[in-house]
C-alpha cells in the first residue's frame, strides 16, 4: 500500500548531534504537543505499579532532565531547540521517520508503535509495543519528522496534493484545497498562504484566488496557547506581498465597503506580530459596515467564547478549528435553488462583493476525544440584522458544503467527519432559534 508522507514545517536549527538516550521511565500520554501547539502537562506513572524501584526511577528522571538541559545549554549560543510544528496528538495514528542532523534516520511503522509522547521544548519519547521503557530523542538532534497519513481518510488533502508543496494542509482546520491551487502563485491560479510567528506558530492560513482577486477561505485555531490578550489592535491594513495579485488599499478607498476581517484582529492579540498579520488584505472581504460591525461581529465574539469560555458549550474546548469565508462564485445553491453568489456591482469596479458570509467550526474535547461541528450562514446585506437568536443562522457542515462546494474538515477520519458534519446539536452550543 502506498504511504503518503507529510513534512510538518519545522524551526529546527543545525546543531551537533549528541548520543540518543534510551531506557527512561515511562511517562503517560498526557505529555505532548498537540496540533494546536498547546503544551500539556506531563505526569509520571507510579513506579510501584510497574514493580520498579521508586528511587531508581526518580534518579533516571533527574538524569534525563540534566542531560537534556546540558544539551540545550551547549547549543544555546548558536541554536534554538523547538519541537516540530503541529506534531500529531497520538503516535498510534501516525507512523513516522525521524531525520537527524548527522544525516542518519530511523523509521517506525504503525505496527511498531504503542504511542508517542512529546515533551514541549525538549524532545519526544517513542513507546514500542510490548516495551516497558521508551526510546528518547532530543529535538535539537532532529532536522525533520515525516509522518504517515491515515490511509482510511479518503478525502484528505494528502490524497490529492503534494504535502511537500503544502506541508500544513493536513491540519484539521484546513478545507480541501482547490483543484486550481499551485505552490507558486501566478495570475491564473490559487495560492495557499500561511502566516506564522516564531513564538506562537501559525497565525492563520488562507487560500487566495489570484484570478478573482479574492479570498476563498481563511482557517485557523483557537486554544489556550494563543488566546491570551497582551497587545492592542494594530490597524496596519496592507497589501499582501506573498500573492501574485493582491487587493490593495485603493481597491477599498471611497468604495463604501469595509475591509472585513476573516481571521479577526481580536482573535490574535497574543503578540504584536500576529495581530499585524491579520491586517493583510488577503485576510479581508469587502463588507457592508452594518454587517461587519453588526451580525458578523456578534458571531465572531460567539466563536471566541466557544474556545475560551466553558459555559458557552456543554463541554470544555481544547481546540476550536475555524474556517471563515464568503461566497466568490457566480452561483450558489440554497435549498435546491440556484441563486447569485456575488453582487453584480464590484467594489471600486475591481473586487468581488459576496452575497453571503459563513463560518465553519469544529470543537474538540481531548478528555472525551469527541468533536462537535457547526456552521453559520449570513446574508451580506446593507442593513442591521437581528442577533437575538443566533441559532437562526446555524446550518450543518453538510449543508454548508452543498452551498459552497467546499469540503470542510476533510482531514478528519472519515467516520468522525461523516458523523459530526451531518447534524447540529444546538443545545451543545447553547443556541436558540426564533420562537
Amino acid at each position: 500500500m502506498k504511504k503518503i508522507y507529510i513534512q510538518p514545517t519545522t524551526e529546527i536549527y543545525e546543531t551537533q548531534a549528541s548520543s540518543l538516550m534510551a531506557g527512561s521511565p515511562k511517562i503517560t500520554e498526557d505529555a505532548h504537543v498537540d496540533m494546536s501547539g498547546e503544551s500539556k502537562e506531563a505526569y509520571a506513572d507510579d513506579a510501584c505499579s510497574r514493580g520498579g524501584n521508586f528511587f531508581d526511577d526518580v534518579f533516571q528522571v533527574l538524569l534525563l532532565f540534566i542531560m537534556m538541559t546540558a544539551t540545550l545549554c551547549v547549543h544555546a549560543q548558536n541554536a534554538t531547540t523547538v519541537e516540530p510544528a503541529d506534531a500529531p496528538e497520538d503516535g498510534k495514528k501516525h507512523a513516522m521517520t525521524i531525520y537527524f542532523s548527522n544525516e542518519t534516520q530511523v523509521s517506525y511503522s504503525l505496527e511498531d508503535l504503542e504511542h508517542v509522547t512529546y515533551l514541549p521544548g525538549i524532545g519526544m519519547k517513542v513507546y514500542l509495543k510490548n516495551a516497558t521503557t521508551s526510546v528518547d530523542y532530543l529535538f535539537s538532534q532532529m532536522t525533520k519528522i515525516v509522518y504517515v497519513m491515515d490511509v482510511n481518510n479518503a478525502n484528505a488533502n494528502a490524497k490529492a496534493f503534494s504535502m511537500t508543496d503544502f506541508p500544513e494542509a493536513y491540519r484539521l482546520e484546513y478545507p480541501h484545497l482547490n483543484n486550481n491551487v499551485s505552490a507558486t502563485g501566478t495570475v491564473d491560479n490559487c495560492q495557499v498562504i500561511v502566516k506564522r510567528t516564531q513564538d506562537y506558530g501559525i497565525t492563520y492560513s488562507l487560500e487566495w484566488d489570484n484570478a478573482k482577486i479574492a479570498n476563498r477561505w481563511t482557517c485557523y485555531e483557537l486554544h489556550a496557547g494563543n488566546s491570551m490578550s497582551t497587545t492592542d489592535r494594530n490597524d496596519d491594513f496592507k497589501a499582501d506581498p506573498e500573492v501574485a495579485v493582491s487587493s490593495t488599499l485603493n481597491d477599498y478607498k471611497g468604495s463604501g465597503f469595509s475591509r472585513g476581517h476573516l481571521c479577526p484582529s481580536a482573535d490574535r492579540l497574543c503578540s504584536v506580530e500576529q495581530n499585524k498579520q491579520t491586517f493583510f488584505l488577503t485576510n479581508m472581504q469587502p463588507q457592508y459596515q452594518s454587517h461587519n460591525g453588526g451580525l458578523w461581529s456578534r458571531l465572531e465574539t460567539e466563536v471566541r467564547d466557544y474556545a475560551t469560555n466553558d459555559s458557552k458549550t456543554q463541554s470544555h474546548c481544547d481546540t476550536l478549528y475555524i474556517v471563515k469565508a464568503a461566497t466568490i462564485t457566480d452561483k450558489v445553491t440554497i435549498n435546491d435553488t440556484e441563486v447569485d453568489g456575488v453582487y453584480a456591482e464590484r467594489c471600486n469596479g475591481r473586487l468581488l462583493v459576496p452575497k453571503y458570509f459563513y463560518m465553519a467550526l469544529l470543537h474538540y474535547n481531548k478528555e472525551t476525544d469527541t468533536y462537535q461541528a457547526l456552521a453559520f450562514w449570513t446574508d451580506h446585506i446593507d442593513t442591521n440584522q437581528s442577533v437575538a437568536y443566533l441559532g437562526d443562522y446555524a446550518i450543518t457542515i453538510d449543508e454548508l458544503e452543498r452551498r459552497t462546494g467546499i469540503d470542510f474538515f476533510c482531514n478528519l477520519p472519515d467516520e468522525i467527519e461523516d458523523a459530526v458534519e451531518a447534524t447540529i446539536n444546538l443545545d451543545f452550543w447553547h443556541l436558540t432559534t426564533t420562537p
